[in-house]
């Protein structure tokens, strides 16, 4: 039987920091089994091998042997350009909605979250060409533990001083509308994608660039239902079991504080955050697995996600 699986980090410097894409069949960033006896195959390899017994039935059934997710931790040294990302449709495939988890962040830390007031497609034109773009999107200071929903057409950027758990779509399509006028170690200018951005582009005011909710201990709180990904948070004082044979899906278990034991029958006993670095721990439950019992040490706090 398949046992809970953590992969090898895959680290990806980016001229405004870092990413870690802690679970990834991206392009040719393939992430590589680091525990059990599978230790060395890679996910992609799994999912065709395994298929519904790791992904879930129905899940294989939408996406085949593609793993439709991608998870990755952020590290935001500088400010990231401003960008949309494109939907199913208009990706032809696989588009990019994601979501944000903040987990930590300097003083003043920031995120831009979509626009300020209602706009046309050449309001925005206008702005790019004019460099006001930032003007017309929402500046939203952040603090650990706030939470930004990001679907397809949503303008958005990470802010200098900020570190997010990221949860996405397997995509790797970013369309940058504005740049502030960087250039790369080449010393060009890099490039954007206004023609693309803007017809993907959501025009209307956001109203509430944060999703609101109200932590609570020892049970699920709802944070994202996205139509690719459901992400819950769990703080937990003591022990939690969680019956997952009804979602028909892996789950990924993101920790965030603390440290905890993920056990069940017949898997082994797995820990999180025990002699690790804070922030450095996912780990994904094959479907086949439905019964868990996460177990605290002192206290913990822990990112669910899976495939509705």
């Amino acid at each position: 039987m398949l046992q809970p699986i953590a992969f090898q980090p895959i680290i990806v410097p980016k001229m405004w920091g870092t990413e870690v894409w802690t679970i990834s069949a991206q392009g040719d960033r393939i992430s590589i089994v680091a525990n059990g006896p599978l230790k060395g195959n890679s996910i992609n390899e799994l999912v065709e091998v395994y298929m519904d017994e790791l992904v879930g039935q129905h899940v294989f059934d939408r996406y085949n042997t593609i793993f439709p997710l991608l998870f990755k931790r952020i590290d935001a040294q500088d400010d990231l350009s401003i960008q949309v990302h494109p939907n199913d449709e208009h990706a032809s495939g696989m588009g990019k909605s994601e979501m944000w988890y903040v987990s930590d962040a300097l003083p003043g830390a920031a995120i831009l979250m979509g626009f300020n007031k209602n706009l046309t497609e050449g309001d925005v034109r206008r702005a790019i060409a004019g460099n006001t773009l930032e003007e017309l999107v929402n500046h939203q200071p952040v603090e650990v533990g706030d939470v930004a929903y990001i679907p397809a057409g949503r303008v958005h950027a990470l802010c200098k001083g900020t570190q997010v758990m990221e949860i996405q779509q397997t995509s790797d399509t970013t369309y940058r509308l504005y740049d502030y006028g960087r250039i790369d170690k080449e010393g060009k200018p890099r490039d954007l994608h206004i023609s693309e951005g803007l017809s993907v582009l959501n025009y209307k005011r956001l109203v509430q660039p944060l999703v609101d909710y109200e932590l609570q201990a020892n049970d699920l709180t709802p944070l994202v239902r996205d139509e690719h990904f459901v992400t819950n948070i769990l703080y937990l004082t003591h022990k939690v079991s969680r019956d997952t044979y009804d979602l028909d899906s892996f789950v990924v278990y993101m920790l965030l504080e603390g440290a905890c034991t993920i056990n069940g029958v017949p898997m082994r006993a797995h820990p999180l955050g025990d002699n690790q670095p804070r922030h450095t721990d996912t780990l994904m439950i094959p479907a086949s697995i439905t019964d868990v019992d996460i177990v605290p040490y002192g206290e913990a706090k822990l990112l669910e996600i899976y495939v509705p």
